[in-house]
């Protein structure tokens, strides 16, 4: 999760002029005190070197509890030319227009972009097309080498954090914002990979440059070797021993995978860490409780006849939250049910925090079928509060693994 705090920013000014060194202030409508920045990096090169002051035409008072006042950290991508599409027209008529079928008018423009890692709020995003903007002469600029450098990292996903990865080896254990961060990364390395796969899809040589593309050398070592095996000529006999090793090997192997079993989880654990489902199988007991509520869910709405026949998109929203939070759960909380050793609670907290996000979307999309009467009220406001239950108990896990 990030904070995104573009509709309550009421102004700000922020300082690049000594490179590597952000400093500033950022003011937020309804808040008391500004925001602290003391950032280590740099700006990308349109406002490298420069004082930044901005100003929000309309903010919006901010009536949650704001980050911390001191943010100190890295900064991520902090640039005033980040190209976004706005509407010509207001964006109700925007809408109403795309519900129709129509194309509303829109335009190309530049949007500020401020984007950096706290110690203590984690990731902060502002970004706005509508900021009133003063940028100051540059004070340095980057060499054009350096901006060169600076493409290829980011083109890598080599941010300040994803670097520290590298230099902090296992000195010092991770908090849940590190873990965060390093999450952020791996799910840019994954869309990375995603768009390379798409590209080369049907070139022959596929494997390699994806994996020169991605930093991959053990991978494009093991083509080679794999090449250079295919290359050497062997007899039929060699051929046909070989065959029947492998043969051998495999129907071992799937006999071991069959024969194994998990061993059992801490039975002083049994009830706080992890429970047996209905078919016996190890579970935390968040997650036992979401599966129950998500089947009984789906036989409730195909007896009604809403599932899965359904085209309601507002219901599909809602049941689509409801699986993705079920299969987050399993990923956030396996492990902990398990008894993994290796497990380290930032890294818990770091994945519960994804979770509520996704439990909040599905409690919004709750809230917008409610009275669309799907099913009887009292059933409905059932399933509601089991996802408000459910936060609550993500919510108690997330202060105990802190606590640790």
């Amino acid at each position: 999760m990030a904070w995104r705090l573009h509709e309550h920013v009421l102004r700000g000014k922020i300082d690049n002029r000594t490179r590597g060194c952000v400093k500033g202030e950022v003011w937020l409508a309804g808040i008391d005190h500004p925001l602290v920045l003391e950032l280590t990096g740099d700006w990308a090169p349109d406002l490298a070197g420069c004082e930044l002051s901005f100003e929000n035409p309309d903010p919006i008072p901010m009536t949650t509890k704001p980050p911390a006042p001191q943010q100190r950290g890295a900064p991520g991508d902090i640039t005033a030319a980040r190209k976004v599409r706005l509407f010509d027209v207001p964006i109700e008529e925007a809408l109403a227009m795309c519900k129709r079928g129509d194309t509303p008018p829109e335009h190309m423009a530049n949007s500020l972009y401020l984007e950096w890692f706290s110690e203590l709020s984690g990731r902060v995003v502002i970004e706005s097309a509508d900021y009133r903007l003063q940028i100051s002469e540059p004070a340095w600029r980057y060499t054009s080498e350096e901006i060169a450098e600076r493409g290829s990292c980011i083109a890598e996903e080599q941010t300040p954090f994803s670097i520290g990865i590298t230099q902090d080896g296992e000195t010092q254990g991770w908090d849940e914002i590190r873990y965060e961060q390093f999450l952020r990364e791996s799910d840019a390395r994954t869309d990375r990979y995603g768009r390379l796969l798409e590209k080369y899809a049907d070139h022959p040589d596929s494997e390699r440059i994806i994996a020169r593309e991605m930093g991959w050398t053990w991978l494009e070592e093991a083509l080679d070797r794999q090449e250079q095996e295919k290359e050497r000529e062997q007899e039929p006999e060699t051929d046909a021993l070989e065959a029947k090793l492998n043969k051998e090997d495999e129907d071992v192997f799937e006999e071991d995978i069959e024969d194994y079993e998990l061993p059992p989880p801490n039975p002083m654990r049994e009830g706080i860490d992890w429970v047996r489902d209905k078919r016996g199988r190890i579970s935390h007991p968040i997650k036992k409780r979401a599966d129950e509520a998500l089947h009984a869910l789906l036989d409730e709405l195909e007896t009604a006849g809403h599932f899965p026949e359904e085209q309601d998109e507002q219901l599909a929203d809602f049941v689509s939250g409801f699986m993705t939070l079920n299969a987050k759960l399993a990923g956030a909380l396996g492990g902990l049910a398990r008894g993994d050793d290796l497990l380290e609670a930032g890294l818990v907290i770091a994945w519960l925090k994804r979770v509520l996000d996704i439990l909040n979307k599905t409690i919004a999309a709750a809230n917008a079928i409610k009275d669309k009467r799907f099913l009887p009220d009292e059933r409905f406001a059932y399933y509601r509060g089991e996802l408000f239950a459910i936060r609550e108990k993500i919510l108690e896990l997330i202060t105990r693994l802190r606590a640790q």
